[in-house]
């Protein structure tokens, strides 16, 4: 069972599997990137959404960035399969065929370069969401109180009141009495 493309997964979930793509790494790119340059780089693929040509870009640029050192080899030649695969293709169609030609070590060294990028960058990658503050008090009270009610009280009234009406001015009066006083059931 092949795996699925990675970048594709990745521009719509935030994380996922690799697609890796050719039989020969190009193994140019550097090895010493840093954490943060690296995520931004994968950010920026993730940023391109669909749009292959755009996808292309941002992978060769990522591919120029590098991964950090701390990358197993496994996902290192995972890493290079995908730039080569975006490298040589020129459509989409053309990163299915490299897809379909994978060995199953190449598609398990893709999905450990998926894991790696889902394990480095997840928490950096924008979601939407606005990060929390950093100056949050730190003496906020971490425990309710023992003494809280558990249970509602009973004497609460079961019944709304009939007379509300006759304190509202007569305009509203007569406007409420027009009111149906059962719903219709359909």
């Amino acid at each position: 069972m092949k795996r699925t493309n990675v970048f594709r997964t990745l521009a719509s979930a935030g994380v996922g599997v690799v697609l890796a793509a050719s039989l020969t790494a190009c193994g140019g790119s550097p090895d010493d990137a840093s954490k943060d340059d690296f995520c931004d780089g994968f950010e920026k693929v993730v940023s391109a959404g669909d749009d292959f040509d755009k996808t292309k870009d941002a992978v060769a640029d990522l591919g120029d960035i590098g991964t950090p050192d701390d990358i197993s080899d496994d996902a290192r030649k995972g890493f290079e399969l995908t730039i080569d695969a975006y490298d040589d293709a020129d459509n989409e169609d053309d990163l299915k065929d490299a897809e379909d030609d994978l060995d199953s070590d190449e598609e398990d060294q893709t999905e450990e370069f998926g894991k790696y990028v889902g394990e480095k960058c997840s928490p950096e990658m924008s979601s939407g969401a606005p990060e929390a503050p950093s100056d949050l008090p730190s003496d906020v009270p971490t425990e309710l109180p023992s003494d809280m009610p558990t249970e509602l009280p009973s004497d609460l009234p079961s019944d709304i009141p009939t007379d509300l009406g006759t304190e509202l001015p007569s305009e509203l009066q007569s406007m409420l009495s027009e009111l149906p006083t059962e719903m219709p059931s359909n």
